[in-house]
């Protein structure tokens, strides 16, 4: 048994499918099965149950992919701790992203870290939180793009990106002249919010501060996906929002933004790792990440 034998079967066991397994290593997919079946020969045990939908692991496949993604860790710890005794870093470094606006946000980081060591090699994979946190847990991906706060067990973080909640309203509506608002001047406003399947944290944030505040929201339309969905429901006048204000996407028609100033709120975005996962790529990267982008821990109080 090889290496690489480990490096497929964990391909298939995370991507439940031999076509996108294959795709994923880049190798081609009969060439993938026969060295799925030549495993499980050398091994004895049958691995994986094939089906018309794809593949499903067995109980000896769910045990052997854990053992795998140990091994496969190790070995590539051990080549990195290897090579930075030479006093070169090296490896590969996977990033969990959310939107293209993380990632322009990551933009300096990965330029900087890239020009001091040329010989980590970067790949980005897209996943809301739920999915980041899942891929974090279970080593698909090395660093996450997170906002906060989330069930973070198991992993470590640091607070790289702060935001302010501000009020979001169309440009037509009768508030908009106010100069800034606490949350209890929108006690008898239509909200449009996320929903709590997409950011369940941030949903339950909301009416916790909106019960501080006196009133239970009345939310006419909930929304997952990005917060562009939201805002372009705003613009529409179906209701109004408080969000973290992304500079970066303004420019939507008859939208405006105010401070909220009672009570005074922002949200922290995060990069995260496995507990587990300090090997000198991803702290050199997180190191980079704070140095750069960091938020300092006064500001988070």
């Amino acid at each position: 048994m090889e290496l690489r034998h480990l490096r497929y079967f964990v391909a298939v066991a995370e991507e439940l499918n031999l076509t996108r397994a294959a795709a994923r290593l880049r190798v081609a997919q009969p060439a993938l099965s026969r060295q799925m079946k030549d495993l499980e020969t050398e091994l004895e045990t049958q691995l994986l149950e094939r089906g018309r939908n794809g593949v499903q692991l067995t109980r000896g496949g769910k045990v052997f992919y854990q053992r795998a993604r140990v091994i496969l860790n190790n070995a590539a710890n051990a080549a990195n701790e290897a090579r930075t005794a030479a006093g070169v870093i090296a490896g590969r470094l996977v990033i969990g992203f959310p939107s293209g606006l993380h990632l322009d946000h990551l933009a300096p980081v990965i330029k900087e870290f890239r020009r001091v060591h040329p010989k980590v090699e970067f790949d980005y994979q897209h996943y809301w939180q739920a999915e980041q946190l899942k891929a974090l847990r279970t080593g698909t991906i090395d660093v996450g793009f997170i906002y906060l706060p989330t069930e973070l067990n198991g992993l470590d973080h640091e607070v790289i990106w702060r935001l302010p909640v501000q009020v979001a309203l169309p440009g037509s509506h009768p508030l908009a002249r106010k100069a800034d608002f606490r949350l209890a001047d929108l006690r008898t406003e239509d909200f449009v919010f996320c929903t709590r399947e997409s950011r369940p944290e941030c949903y339950d944030e909301f009416f916790r501060r909106c019960a501080n505040a006196g009133f239970h929201p009345r939310v006419v339309k909930e929304v997952g996906g990005y917060p562009t969905n939201i805002l372009g429901l705003i613009a529409l006048g179906i209701g109004v929002s408080v969000l973290p204000r992304f500079e970066r996407i303004e420019g939507i028609r008859n939208l405006v933004w105010r401070p909220l100033v009672t009570p005074r709120l922002w949200v922290d975005f995060a990069l995260a790792w496995r507990h587990d996962n300090a090997s000198r790529v991803v702290t050199e990267f997180v190191a980079t990440a704070v140095k750069r982008l960091g938020v300092a821990t006064t500001e988070r109080e």
